[in-house]
């Protein structure tokens, strides 16, 4: 399963459009549940995650800790530098900027799928 935890509507679209287009089946995080609650619970293969989001870099590391085979792809405003190293210190695979994520969405997510699959 891929687990989709972004807060931005705008943005949260363009996966949702992305995803439907290319087949890709998505689970939105709820927003009224601890992250690394909804992880536990559902396992997720993969989470792609806002890392601009408030208190996200806290429930990361407790996904970390309590899931630690679940696959993580993070994204984030190109300013944001201080979260990139944040999000690489604890064990982030892939960090993308917003812009960078934008432009792979498609592949970002054939690519998750295939690996979620298995194939």
């Amino acid at each position: 399963m891929l687990l989709v935890a972004v807060r931005d509507l705008v943005f949260g679209s363009k996966i949702d459009a992305a995803a439907k287009r290319l087949g890709v089946e998505v689970t939105w995080a709820p927003r009224n549940v601890p992250l690394s609650i909804v992880a536990l619970e559902r396992r997720p293969a993969l989470i792609l995650a806002d890392l601009g989001e408030p208190s996200i870099m806290g429930e990361l590391r407790a996904i970390r800790a309590r899931v630690p085979t679940t696959r993580v792809i993070g994204f984030l405003g190109h300013l944001r530098s201080d979260l990139m190293d944040e999000a690489r210190l604890i064990g982030i695979e892939e960090v993308l900027t917003r812009g960078q994520l934008a432009a792979s969405l498609d592949d970002v997510l054939l690519k998750s799928s295939r690996s979620i699959d298995g194939s």
